[in-house]
């Protein structure tokens, strides 16, 4: 059973590294602009911050769940149309190489508006808000950053296979099923939203909204 377990742990780690041997340009393309988005983010919000208030947070819907206007599955719908757009946005669009700039803008908006929502928080409810972010927000939101990130990854490798093989999705020269692994992120970033949105009234309850 142990040797088993071995096996299976060494099989996972060898397509692990891989997987980041072969993607990695494209992870660390993918990468550079999530963080700039979330860089911009906080320190536009550092930049406004004597102005600040809870309206000005860049998701509404956590603006008005917060307030006890939403539920959580009235969160999930609106923050998965959101994933599913974005995914959608770079798979599709992505059969051009100059269209990789689709992913960039993808990423620099979703986690501008990462960075500024968690810096807003903060900012208003200091300690309280820090914890939030800290134990609620951003273990799930590196989660949905690691799909996005591997789904861009592919995606752009997807557009040089193209290029190279003259053949589309699940093309058998390249021999990657495009379509189950896009399935397969899709659906952990649809659940990860899922179980963050059932945490969240934690955030409700630790701090008082006016």
């Amino acid at each position: 059973m142990k040797s088993s377990s071995i096996r299976v742990s060494f099989k996972f780690k060898n397509k692990l590294s891989l997987f980041f041997a072969e993607y990695k340009f494209a992870i660390l393309f993918s990468l550079i602009f999530l963080i700039f988005g979330a860089c911009l983010g906080i320190f536009t919000a550092v930049k406004y911050s004597g102005e600040i208030e809870l309206d000005n947070l860049a998701d509404s819907n956590l603006v008005d769940f917060l307030k006890g206007d939403k539920g959580t599955m009235g969160l999930y719908f609106p923050y998965l149309f959101s994933f599913l757009l974005s995914i959608s946005l770079i798979i599709f669009l992505n059969f051009k190489p100059f269209l990789i700039i689709v992913n960039a803008v993808v990423l620099v908006i979703r986690s501008y508006v990462f960075g500024f929502n968690i810096t807003v928080l903060i900012i208003l409810y200091g300690f309280a808000g820090i914890i939030n972010v800290i134990i609620v927000i951003i273990p799930f939101e590196l989660i949905i950053w690691l799909v996005l990130i591997t789904m861009s990854a592919i995606a752009i490798k997807r557009n040089k296979n193209i290029k190279q093989f003259g053949c589309g999705p699940n093309c058998k020269k390249v021999g990657f099923n495009y379509s189950k692994t896009y399935c397969c992120l899709a659906i952990i970033g649809a659940l990860t939203l899922l179980i963050k949105c059932f945490v969240m009234p934690i955030i409700r309850v630790t701090i008082i909204v006016n």
